[in-house]
Formats: structure tokens, C-alpha cells, sequence
């Protein structure tokens, strides 16, 4: 038997309890219309409330208990009165018992119909309780199967689940750290784990070598894999929810001399932004790049080395573009993100889909804008080049250190310098740099002989910022990412160059006079806007030469 609080609307509850005032509720039911977002998230975004306060003042006017569960200690037994699905559906825990009484923490006790759900399962009176939200999801991840609901395929008992659990706890823990790859690799002694959190790794579990093959065996079972070939390397996905999130989870598997290693790379499906306005452009590059992007026909080349955000600043670039009027047609290898409105087609070597195939088949599709994952070899830099010279937009990425590469690499697949020249409209270079922690970072005045071995003017009221390292960030002292860009657009002037096959130094030198911003100089202006510290500025661009 469930008894509802009495029903009152939620802003209401706010403004009386004196948490708002009726304008600021005003203005935030305006905002939440404007952004199709509920009350609560529209009080949120525009700084009038926090979780806590909120759940505090619900439970004051409606004069029910709120629920810290920092403090108390959830039974799991009682937890399991309420089916899981019910639970995470509604953001609602039964926290415990009493003499003919269970007490049900709510995120949200003014909705009648998770009341009534609830109801069904309880047959004792239930005591409405407000929780704040994201405590509820934490501690339903911690009862529920480590947070993870995957079909068990292993029986619940012995080495087996203490496989499970291992297997939870590692995907667990790497969620919570924003990692996006983890690395399960056996040595002669035990098998550690390894996450990668803003582009570095970092050392994580260990385990005792004899649990070594189930690990494999339970990833190769979850991502529906040959458990039997230890011989090959295999490749497979599966989907999960985590801290009820959904994550897409690639695994590769690769035999070595002491086992199988395993990579497991995890995308977020849910809370990824494709936004232009957010990934790091300045405000020059960016409108340069849109530019571009307004173009009916041209090549936009996006380039840099594994993992410095080329996918994410093309689905930012399809994104804007994206609109009922366009046919917009990718190919990629994997599909990355699923894009609403966009046409995805999943590279497939086996059945001989292969990205120059594909784009045969897509440019039949009347496609308007075609994405193409990666230029790997000269038939597909072909296709792509006479597809833009055709009246189409295509947007492509190339493995280069720097923009001025990416030319030289066509040239080296062989496609006439003319061509080039004619149809890339510019080159976009790009790398991941770590964001200062801002709960630690510390300031300090930078030298004379620093400021201008970075290319400053010295001034004595400047100040940088550095690591320290905390609690927040792990110790590390960096927290998050964000891009730097090199935008090289393709004049006449380096159009005669790509003509004579000149090198990439002389294009890049000839794009500086142009007044190119190079990634160095972009990560200097991270510098000293404090995103970011002098070492990590030059970590991510050593290699490059100025």
C-alpha cells in the first residue's frame, strides 16, 4: 500500500519553501519551453538551484524524509523487492524495512505513476522518501549486478562469478574515470589492467594469471566472439548500461606470446556533443571552417593521428549541416555514433563493402554532402576528389602530422597535383590537448625567456597556470579535453605550389605568411588563456616542426 504525498506542482513547492522566487520561476519555465527541458534542469542551468537544496525543500513543504546515502547503508535484499527495471525506469530504491512498513527512496515523489508502480510490489505501507537523483542511480549500480545489466551467460557460482564481478568492476571503474579505452594484457606473473583517461594511460587492477582466460572468455562471450580461437585476433562490440548510461563497447583481441590482450573502447552513446561551438575552434578557425562548410562542392580534409578527435569534429561539421533539404550520406569504418537524419553506411570487407565500393553506391543515392571515415589508398582519394568536382561537398580524414602533410600524401597515392589543386578547399590539422583540473590548478608569473620562447610579447602581469593534482582528477592535475586546430585554406598561392609538387615545409611556410595559425601557436593561446599547462602544450605538439 502506497499513500501519495499530496499533489502539488513542483515549482510551486519551490517558490513557497523559499528556495526561488516566483520571477525566477518564471524565467525557468521560459527557458525550459524555449529548450524543450523539464523545470528542474531549466532551475539547474540557469544557477538557482542544486540537487541538494532541491531535494531538502521537497522534503520540508511535503514533510517526508530525504534520504542522504552518504549515510546510510542500503539492504540489498530489501532493494530487490522492486524488479530493477522498475527501478531504473523511475529513479526510485527501497532502502529498508520496518515493523509493516518499507521506506522507498523517490527522485522525484510528486510523480503519481512511479507511486503507483511502486505500489504494485510492496504489499506493506510504503513510506515516501526523496532522494537526489544521481545517489539513486549510484547506489542502484552498486546492488544491481555492479551496475551492469548484461544477460548472464555464466552460471552465478564459483570462478565464474568471480569472473562477472571482475569483469563489472573493471568497466565500472573505467566509467567513473571518463576512461575511453581499457587494456586487459597478461605478463609470466599476473594480468593488469590499464584505462586510458584523456589520452594517457593509467595503471589500474591487477589480477592473478590463473583468472587470465576466463577474463578473456567472459569479454569474448559479451562481445560475441569464438571463445575457442586463441590463435587470431578477433574483433566484436557489445551494448550496456553503466551508471545508467548506454555505452557502446568495441573490443579487439590480440594473441601474444604470454595470451590474449584485450582493448576495449568505450563510447558513450548518450551524452556525446557534436557541437562546433564546442570543441575548441578559435573564433577565426571556426568561422574560416563553416566558410567552408556553406560550399556546395570542395574537399574538406580533417587530419591528425589516431585519437585526436577527427570523428568528433566531422560529425560536428555534419551536425551543422545537417537539415531536411540535405541527403547526407557517410561511410565509416565502424559507424562511430548513430546521427539522426543522417545516412550511415557500415564499412564491410567480407561482403566486399569497402569505402571505394560504397561511395560507387552512394554517389547513385543523389547524396548532396558525402562523409567518408578515412582516404586510405589512392582508388578511394580518387572517387573523393572527382566526387567534389562533380558538385558535391565531401568531407574526408587523412593520417597527417600536420595540414601541409595531407597534401603531399595525396601526391603520394598518385593523384595528379591538378586535381588536388582543384578540388580541396582546405585542411583542418588537429590534436587533443588535457584541461587544467580547475579545482587545483595553480597560477604563477611566467619568466621573460619563457614568454618569449613561446612567441609572446613580455608581460609582467601575465599569468599561466600548472598542474597540482587532487582528489577530482586523481592526482593527475588535468581534468578533460579539448581540441586545437590548424586550418589551412587552399590559395592560389599554394595551389601553384601543389602544382610543382613542392614539399610540405614549403606549403606549410607559405600558409604561415597566409597568416595560418599552426598547432603550436594554437596550444600557446590555450596557455594563455588558462585551458591549459606549457608542458602539455608541447607534449602534444613535439613533434611537430615550426
Amino acid at each position: 500500500m502506497t499513500i501519495a504525498p499530496k499533489r502539488r506542482k513542483f515549482g510551486d513547492i519551490l517558490v513557497e519553501g523559499g528556495l526561488i522566487t516566483a520571477t525566477q520561476l518564471q524565467q525557468a519555465l521560459a527557458y525550459g519551453t524555449d529548450r524543450d527541458i523539464k523545470l528542474g534542469e531549466a532551475l539547474r542551468e540557469l544557477g538557482f538551484v542544486n540537487d541538494t537544496a532541491v531535494a531538502n525543500t521537497i522534503a520540508r513543504q511535503l514533510k517526508i524524509p530525504f534520504i542522504d546515502f552518504r549515510k546510510i547503508v542500503v539492504d540489498p535484499e530489501v532493494a530487490q523487492i522492486i524488479p530493477e527495471a522498475v527501478s531504473r525506469k523511475y529513479k526510485v530504491i527501497a532502502l529498508g524495512k520496518r515493523p509493516g512498513e518499507v521506506l522507498v527512496a523517490f527522485a522525484d515523489p510528486l510523480n503519481i505513476f512511479a507511486i503507483d508502480e511502486v505500489g504494485r510490489y510492496i504489499l506493506d505501507k510504503t513510506v515516501v522518501c526523496v532522494g537526489i537523483e544521481s545517489e539513486i542511480i549510484a547506489t542502484m549500480d552498486r546492488l544491481y549486478a555492479s551496475s551492469i545489466k548484461i544477460e548472464q551467460r555464466f552460471d552465478d557460482s564459483g570462478e565464474e562469478s568471480a569472473t562477472v564481478s571482475a569483469i563489472n568492476d573493471i568497466l565500472l571503474k573505467a566509467v567513473r574515470q571518463r576512461a575511453s579505452d581499457i587494456h586487459i594484457e597478461p605478463d609470466h606473473e599476473r594480468v593488469r589492467v590499464r584505462t586510458r583517461v584523456d589520452g594517457i594511460l593509467r595503471e589500474g587492477n591487477t589480477f592473478p594469471l590463473e583468472m587470465h582466460p576466463n577474463l578473456i572468455s567472459r569479454i569474448k562471450i559479451l562481445a560475441h566472439l569464438d571463445i575457442g580461437e586463441r590463435r587470431k585476433p578477433q574483433d566484436g562490440r557489445f551494448e550496456m548500461p553503466i551508471t545508467g548510461k548506454e555505452f557502446d563497447v568495441r573490443v579487439s583481441i590480440l594473441p601474444l606470446n604470454a595470451g590474449e590482450k584485450v582493448v576495449m573502447r568505450l563510447l558513450d552513446k548518450g551524452t556525446m556533443r557534436f557541437n562546433l561551438q564546442e570543441l575548441g575552434f578559435e573564433p577565426y578557425q571556426r568561422a574560416l571552417f563553416m566558410e567552408h562548410l556553406s560550399r556546395p562542392h570542395e574537399i574538406i580534409l580533417v587530419t591528425g593521428p589516431t585519437g585526436s578527435g577527427k570523428t568528433t569534429t566531422l560529425y560536428g561539421a555534419l551536425n551543422y549541416l545537417n537539415s531536411v533539404e540535405k541527403n547526407i550520406v557517410t561511410v565509416e569504418d565502424p559507424v562511430e555514433y548513430e546521427l539522426a537524419g543522417i545516412n550511415q553506411v557500415q564499412v564491410n570487407v567480407r561482403a566486399d563493402l569497402t569505402f571505394a565500393n560504397s561511395l560507387r553506391s552512394i554517389l547513385r543515392q543523389d547524396p548532396d554532402i558525402i562523409m567518408i571515415g578515412e582516404i586510405r589508398d589512392a582508388e578511394t582519394a580518387e572517387i573523393a576528389i572527382q566526387s567534389a568536382l562533380t558538385g558535391h561537398l565531401v568531407l574526408s580524414t587523412l593520417h597527417t602530422n600536420d595540414a601541409a602533410g595531407a597534401i603531399t600524401r595525396l601526391i603520394d597515392m598518385g593523384i595528379p597535383p591538378f586535381l588536388i589543386a582543384s578540388a580541396v578547399g582546405i585542411v583542418v590539422a588537429q590534436r587533443l590537448l588535457r584541461l587544467l583540473c580547475p579545482n587545483c590548478k595553480a597560477t604563477f608569473t611566467p619568466p621573460e625567456e619563457l614568454q618569449l620562447a613561446l612567441g609572446l610579447t613580455y608581460d609582467q602581469t601575465r599569468r599561466f597556470y600548472k598542474p597540482v593534482g587532487c582528489d577530482k582528477c586523481e592526482g593527475s592535475g588535468y581534468k578533460g579535453r579539448i581540441a586545437i586546430y590548424e586550418t589551412m585554406v587552399i590559395s592560389q598561392a599554394i595551389e601553384d605550389l601543389i602544382l610543382k609538387k613542392s614539399s610540405s615545409q614549403d606549403i606549410f611556410r607559405q600558409a604561415l605568411k597566409e597568416d595560418l595559425t599552426s598547432l603550436r601557436q594554437s596550444g600557446i593561446a590555450k596557455v594563455v588563456s588558462g585551458h591549459t599547462s606549457v608542458d602539455e602544450a608541447f607534449r602534444v605538439t613535439m613533434e611537430l616542426k615550426e
